[in-house]
């Protein structure tokens, strides 16, 4: 049996420039709105005991899938099938009368839960014995602060045994001590074979927590899988996204391997190949990779340095060098000439990368030419993260 089961989902909302559109919309029972997809064609499965993921951007939808999840949204179309009792903490303060005390809304929401009056009494001071409120649990929640309202919701969601639990970002309004009683109790309840829906903009939860995951992008599933390999994913269109220099570089991504016949030296024919031997533009971490390029230069007498770069793409380089700092002598810049750079063993971990060659004068002052290459990726064969792998011993 499936625990949740997603399919051909679609949340659309009306948008009114106006509230005297909606009027004139009900009097002249014509459209004055624009139709918003929140949602648009989502699919997905989860099984019983998963701890399944949901990543994205502010604003792509996470919310209102959740909201729907969790049955306190309809959605436009589609179905949703969902097995067990189910329990959910969403954004701040759902579900919570501001005016009720702590303790009268530990029994609203248990009774929307479908917890009996006698099963609320049994369960009321396990609740609030783990929210530790003490006796602001007789106060109005209005009074209460943002991690005052995490810590009695969480508490009553975990506390009445749900088979499955939906969890917002809720959680990263509590102080750190709480968010640990949080975790360790999720984990508990991933021990015990309950499903959990866990949506977070923090990546390092998401990879010790969830097994499978989809990223969603205005509304869509952009992409949907194992975990690292959509957190990867993720990862660099966040990167690409926030690039500061991605614009003044980007004439000098995806160049063609073209000489510039107004240059006195031109790159050319830049390569990146893997221990085989052949070009490659996805490695793993710790491969070793060759990198290769011709020069074409007009003049036999001219000598230079010659560089290159891998650079993250958010622009981060994570390594350049350039032959002078390795105290090589000038190199003769021979015309048609082949260099090659090998690395033993690519110590980066996942993401896209992409390799900035160049070639300069004699004193390594004055650059020729550069060439940016094609990007190319490190698999999510690691866990790690950050952008190197550093090899290490545990000593205990």
């Amino acid at each position: 049996m499936i625990a949740i089961d997603v399919k051909g989902l679609r949340k659309v909302y009306k948008l009114y420039q106006s509230p005297a559109q909606r009027l004139k919309e009900i009097i002249l029972r014509k459209p004055f709105h624009t139709d918003f997809a929140a949602l648009d064609n989502i699919n997905f499965s989860v099984l019983p005991g998963e701890t399944f993921g949901i990543i994205g951007e502010n604003g792509a939808g996470k919310s209102t899938l959740l909201k729907i999840l969790a049955r306190t949204l309809q959605p436009t179309s589609g179905s949703v099938a969902i097995n067990g009792r189910t329990a959910a903490l969403l954004e701040l303060g759902a579900g919570f009368n501001p005016e009720l005390t702590g303790e009268e809304n530990i029994y609203l929401n248990a009774y929307l839960l479908g917890l009996s009056k006698s099963e609320i009494d049994a369960k009321k001071q396990e609740i609030i014995d783990f929210s530790e409120l003490g006796d602001f649990i007789k106060r109005p929640v209005k009074t209460y602060s943002s991690g005052m309202h995490v810590r009695l919701a969480f508490s009553i969601a975990t506390s009445v045994n749900p088979d499955i639990l939906i969890i917002d970002e809720a959680l990263s309004v509590g102080d750190e001590y709480f968010q640990k009683k949080c975790t360790d109790r999720m984990a508990k309840f991933r021990e015990a074979g309950k499903t959990i829906v866990f949506c977070s903009h923090n990546m390092y939860y998401v990879q010790e927590l969830c097994k499978q995951v989809i990223w969603i992008h205005k509304g869509k599933i952009q992409s949907a899988g194992e975990t690292g390999k959509v957190i990867m994913e993720y990862q660099n269109y966040e990167r690409d996204k926030t690039s500061v220099l991605k614009e003044k570089i980007g004439s000098l991504i995806n160049t063609p391997d073209i000489v510039d016949s107004g240059k006195s030296v031109s790159l050319f024919d830049v390569k990146v190949s893997n221990k085989e031997g052949f070009e490659a533009d996805v490695f793993t971490t710790m491969e070793p990779l060759t990198i290769s390029f011709r020069i074409s230069c007009k003049r036999d007498d001219l000598k230079g340095h010659l560089g290159f770069a891998i650079i993250r793409n958010d622009e981060v380089m994570c390594f350049g060098t350039v032959t002078s700092f390795d105290n090589l002598q000038p190199i003769s810049l021979t015309n048609g000439k082949e260099f090659k750079i090998s690395i033993k063993a690519l110590p980066l971990l996942a993401g896209m990368y992409s390799l900035l060659v160049i070639v300069a004068d004699e004193v390594a002052l004055h650059p020729y030419d550069s060439l940016r290459t094609k990007n190319f990726s490190i698999g999510p064969g690691r866990r790690e993260f950050g952008i190197s792998y550093m090899e290490h011993e545990w000593v205990f």
